[in-house]
């Protein structure tokens, strides 16, 4: 089910702008820096790339409705500090493809908001430190549900450059001792997003 929701999202991007003069189509090229909760780190110190097609279709003439599919890694790291006689490191590696739905509205004529639901399949994932990779531990869920938004400012036609955040709302894994603390109920990625937009189409059409 997962890849038949990813396909018709692809579908979705390519068809619909050729379709229907209403639809601007997006690219989205950016980096991400993320935590995982629960991990004893703290600090957004695993980097990623993000790459990823959009869709919005406006609703009003401030605000719309958008569709993102995107590749992210999420995770978390921690390097050796030898100079301070620690020799230890730490790498929690999520590769996620990403499905977004938000509504966005302007602020201003040079900001506007984006948020919506996000929906993370696993593709793969990879846990070591300085020994090797890490057995015996709980296992990933294959989805992660999030709270995405972003703050966007535009500076030309076609080009905008969004600041932007995802939490996970259900947690990635359960912690590894199996307990959980009142709304603490195991391990979630915190994200925190930079991205440049590149929107193709209509471009009188005011659609953020």
């Amino acid at each position: 089910m997962h890849r038949k929701h990813i396909l018709f999202i692809i579908f979705i991007f390519f068809i619909s702008p050729s379709k229907a003069q209403n639809f601007k189509a997006k690219l989205f090229l950016g980096a991400a820096g993320s935590q995982v909760s629960g991990d004893e780190l703290s600090g957004f110190n695993k980097g990623s790339a993000l790459l990823g097609l959009g869709v919005t279709y406006p609703v009003k003439s401030t605000s719309a409705l958008s569709l993102q599919l995107y590749y992210l890694q999420k995770g978390s790291r921690k390097p050796s500090k030898l100079d301070q006689g620690d020799p230890s490191t730490y790498l929690m590696r999520l590769n996620y493809v990403e499905s977004t739905i938000t509504y966005d509205f302007s602020l201003s004529r040079k900001l506007y908001l984006r948020i919506g639901p996000s929906i993370g399949y696993l593709a793969s994932f990879k846990e070591e430190d300085q020994d090797g990779p890490l057995g015996n531990r709980s296992k990933f869920s294959p989805i992660d549900i999030s709270l995405a938004g972003a703050l966007g400012f535009p500076f030309s036609n076609s080009w905008n450059f969004e600041f932007g955040y995802l939490q996970s709302i259900l947690p990635i894994r359960e912690h590894g001792s199996g307990e959980t603390y009142y709304l603490n109920k195991g391990q979630y990625n915190s994200v925190i997003t930079f991205t440049l937009v590149k929107s193709f189409g209509n471009k009188t059409e005011k659609s953020e």
